[in-house]
């Protein structure tokens, strides 16, 4: 079932701007939007999936109002949109129960892979290097794909390009995009051919020989 998303900030060009971002990605439906955090919990009892959170907002900050918005969406993920990327505020985030840390300078394809980590139940913090990429948190677990993206990771590790790709799985090349970064990012891989050994090595996948690509 498409995810439905609300997005709290107090600018509305902002929000307008990254509305038009996630909407494109192929497992949101509905968006809402708020300006503030009282403002959002008013729309309870709607059934929110992920909440994109500004962390500095006039009134209630994003931080704070992480406990009210947890009461209000007991089921959301929350992710926190920050202009700044300082550690404390990523430590703090971190404490309160935030499910995720996303700079505001963060590329398109960073949110959309955020909002792929965050919808599959995984926390996604900006690592180190580069400062401002969506990562998800260091883990030796079993990386959470959907149905979709194992449909897509098979196809890849056939050696199919997006293009190809997109037209068995009857998807568009920018869905695919969204699916190999998604993967990249649980799967902790950087390329092709490094996501092949690690979903063979995880058993995520079971191609025959001939199949693989070299």
């Amino acid at each position: 079932m498409p995810a439905l998303l609300l997005l709290i900030d107090d600018h509305t060009l902002f929000r307008t701007g990254l509305r038009l971002i996630v909407q494109e990605h192929p497992g949101v439906g509905s968006i809402a939007e708020a300006g503030t955090v009282t403002e959002a919990c008013a729309l309870a009892p709607m059934d929110v999936d992920l909440v994109l959170l500004d962390i500095l907002m006039p009134g209630m900050s994003g931080l704070d109002g992480l406990l009210p918005l947890r009461k209000a969406f007991p089921r959301a993920r929350i992710v926190l949109v920050s202009a700044s990327v300082a550690p404390d505020a990523m430590r703090e985030a971190r404490m309160r129960g935030a499910d995720g840390f996303l700079p505001k300078s963060a590329s398109g394809d960073d949110i959309l892979a955020a909002i792929s980590l965050a919808l599959s139940g995984v926390a996604c913090f900006p690592t180190d290097s580069p400062i401002g990429s969506a990562a998800a948190i260091p883990s030796t677990a079993t990386p959470m794909l959907t149905a979709r993206q194992i449909d897509v990771l098979r196809l890849l590790c056939m050696g199919k390009s997006n293009k190809l790709i997109a037209r068995d799985l009857g998807l568009s090349e920018n869905t695919v995009r969204v699916h190999v970064t998604a993967i990249f990012t649980q799967l902790g891989v950087n390329s092709r051919s490094t996501a092949l050994l690690r979903a063979q090595g995880l058993g995520l996948v079971d191609l025959p020989p001939s199949s693989l690509t070299a």
